[in-house]
């Protein structure tokens, strides 16, 4: 209870009373003890710790005899391992746990989509798409015969992640979307809140004023103390400054933002958080490059790999940038004095892949040019169209699609932005004009 209250002190205390009556063949008890005292070192950001006492609670359900509750929590142990900058690991601990799950049979369904979808996050961060895909498609499958509010929560996250990276934001955004009622407030800390992925989308989409609008309603500000509770939703507010300050040069925002990485940088090194100090190198090496501090920027870049326990595990992290991250991946490759070792083969991989990336996006691709505009509506765009020609109002429009008013008005504009039209008598008369309302969803 008080884990799920966000007690850290009272969980730890009872936590450490229950170790301390367990006797050494206790492993039930010893588990769930040492799995709670993980969860409250994860809720405080101190990763080494966290990973000690949970690979212990694991060992001790192993022992004890429980199966299904030691392969679910192999998949928060290779959470760890993610937060400590090590996804090989936590892929190397996943697999074998999956093969076990599937030998199972239906008994650990639950555990092997859970596995398979944290592998699918794995996968896509590692450019491998397909393995991705096809992680999720097997999950689907499982859901069918063991539904799971938490499996499905993170299947529909995990599609975000691979849509993304495949090219299409507005299908992310809308998985993200649907995952976002699905979250329970739990155990676990919320290290990666919706909101603030689906602002980091819009900020790499250049839709600014969106982002900003999460940023008020998140109440997060570049004066706050750093903390790790809130480290996701900082290091999206500072990617926003980042493409202000594109927008808008000579402002004095990235010397706040500058500021704000300082602290985040110092908290997550005294706290040994290798995951986010790669992140936070990349930002730092992305605000120089967009200040024109290309020396800095060089030096930072080559700082995030050095620093980064297994870069090339590391590809969306930096991709996801989007034109940034390549103008920096140019000038760094560009510099005669350029690592040629390891460090420097992943740079010109990433480069080759954003280059592949822009030459898809842009037509260049024989067979693979850009569609009409009336092609680029998303599926959940074409909803809210067809919802518009059936005479609904704004708020009964949202309600039968189970989002809010304002993410409504966001779709109504991009639709109405997409068919070149002023309103919304307009973009139901052009999509029956187009055949819009005869496609299949």
């Amino acid at each position: 209870m008080a884990q799920a209250r966000g007690d850290e002190a009272e969980t730890m205390k009872q936590a450490q009373h229950a170790l301390a009556l367990a006797g050494p063949g206790d492993h039930l008890v010893r588990g769930a003890a040492s799995g709670f005292l993980g969860l409250a070192a994860w809720s405080r950001g101190e990763i080494s710790a966290a990973l000690a006492t949970f690979t212990q609670a694991v060992a001790s359900l192993h022992k004890a005899g429980n199966l299904v509750d030691e392969l679910g929590s192999t998949v928060v142990l290779a959470d760890l391992w993610l937060a400590a900058g090590r996804p090989g690991k936590a892929r190397r601990i996943m697999l074998p746990a999956l093969k076990t799950a599937q030998g199972q049979g239906r008994t650990a369904d639950r555990a092997a989509a859970e596995l398979h979808v944290g592998l699918s996050e794995i996968d896509c961060e590692a450019g491998n798409l397909g393995g991705a895909r096809l992680h999720l498609e097997t999950v689907a499958a499982l859901q069918e015969r063991t539904p799971s509010t938490e499996s499905r929560y993170r299947w529909f996250v995990a599609s975000g992640l691979l849509a993304r990276a495949e090219g299409a934001p507005e299908r992310a955004v809308e998985l993200l979307e649907q995952a976002e009622p699905l979250y329970r407030l739990g155990f676990f800390p919320e290290v990666r809140p919706i909101p603030a992925m689906t602002a980091r989308i819009w900020i790499a989409q250049g839709r600014l004023l969106d982002a900003e609008d999460w940023a008020h309603a998140r109440g997060v500000s570049v004066t706050d103390r750093a903390s790790y509770p809130r480290e996701f939703d900082h290091l999206t507010l500072v990617r926003l400054y980042i493409a202000q300050h594109r927008a808008h040069p000579g402002s004095d925002i990235a010397v706040a933002a500058g500021d704000l990485l300082d602290r985040l940088f110092d908290a997550a090194r005294a706290s040994g958080r290798a995951g986010s100090l790669v992140e936070i190198r990349m930002l730092q090496a992305l605000l120089h490059e967009v200040q024109g501090h290309r020396p800095q920027a060089r030096q930072a870049w080559w700082l995030t790999l050095a620093e980064a326990p297994e870069p090339g595990e590391l590809v969306r992290l930096f991709l996801n940038e989007g034109v940034p991250m390549t103008a920096l991946l140019r000038d760094v490759t560009n510099d005669a004095g350029h690592d040629t070792g390891p460090a420097g083969e992943h740079t010109l991989r990433l480069l080759r892949l954003a280059a592949s990336a822009t030459a898809v996006a842009d037509g260049s691709v024989p067979g693979q040019g850009p569609t009409s505009s009336a092609g680029l509506l998303s599926e959940r765009e074409l909803q809210v169209l067809r919802l518009l020609g059936g005479g609904l109002s704004g708020p009964e429009i949202a309600d039968a699609l189970f989002v809010s008013y304002n993410t409504l008005r966001s779709h109504t504009k991009h639709i109405f932005t997409k068919l070149e039209v002023g309103n919304r008598r307009a973009a139901v008369r052009q999509a029956r004009e187009r055949g819009l309302f005869s496609l299949r969803l």
